[in-house]
């Protein structure tokens, strides 16, 4: 895989046939499984894991990677989850990571690999806030060596992005629900493939939340793309 340095979002790769390197593009060994992701406190010992996260594509013609949504694990083996808090802690002291960070791994037939650890919030944040115990509290409170809570979870929570199929001259006025965040603003032009807004859903289960947030990513769509049926 080819990656640009700083890049986010998954627009930015590639599978790297016959690519030669260049300033800003590294490469990455591609590992075939299921995305996985783990947000942690680091303390620059000991990681504090908040909790994981699986995540998925929205494919483009262009863009085979593109990011598409994350939905937070309610449950997670408590034997992995050890072993790779165990990583991530080994990682913390020997990088000295210090806040909110987060590790991206594959699952595949043999097990857990790392494929890269973000030294910043991760693109789940939202699903993993908690008004009782916030994030950003955390993050500070590490970074000045104080002691600091972490949030408990009892259901599942997701987040997705929706994206414009096909260009919009003049994005309409809309009526935003309150599950959505990072709104376009009316009358923006929007070329195929530009992000629109953020959708969150909560729900009992990984897989009713992703049917949830899938379903109203689809009705809200219908609102600035029209019924194609």
């Amino acid at each position: 895989m080819a990656k640009t340095a700083g890049g986010a979002g998954g627009g930015h790769v590639r599978r790297a046939t016959g690519e030669s390197p260049t300033a800003g593009r590294y490469f990455q060994r591609f590992v075939a499984g299921r995305s996985i992701s783990a947000l942690f406190v680091g303390n620059g010992q000991t990681a504090h894991v908040v909790g994981f996260s699986q995540q998925w594509t929205s494919p483009s013609p262009t863009a085979p990677y593109r990011y598409g949504g994350a939905v937070r694990l309610r449950r997670f083996d408590r034997r992995q989850a050890a072993l790779i808090g165990g990583w991530l802690s080994s990682l913390t002291r020997r990088a000295g990571l210090v806040g909110l960070c987060s590790a991206d791994l594959i699952r595949g037939p043999d097990g857990y690999k790392f494929i890269e650890i973000n030294p910043r919030p991760g693109a789940t944040l939202d699903i993993f806030d908690d008004v009782e115990a916030p994030l950003i509290e955390a993050h500070l409170r590490a970074a000045t060596g104080q002691v600091f809570r972490l949030p408990r979870f009892v259901d599942s929570m997701a987040s997705m992005v929706t994206y414009a199929a096909t260009p919009i001259t003049h994005f309409p006025s809309i009526a935003w629900p309150e599950w959505t965040a990072d709104q376009q603003s009316a009358g923006t032009r929007l070329i195929a493939g530009d992000p629109v807004c953020t959708v969150f859903a909560r729900g009992p289960s990984v897989q009713s939340t992703k049917r949830l947030i899938k379903g109203q990513a689809s009705q809200l769509q219908l609102q600035w793309e029209g019924d194609r049926t």
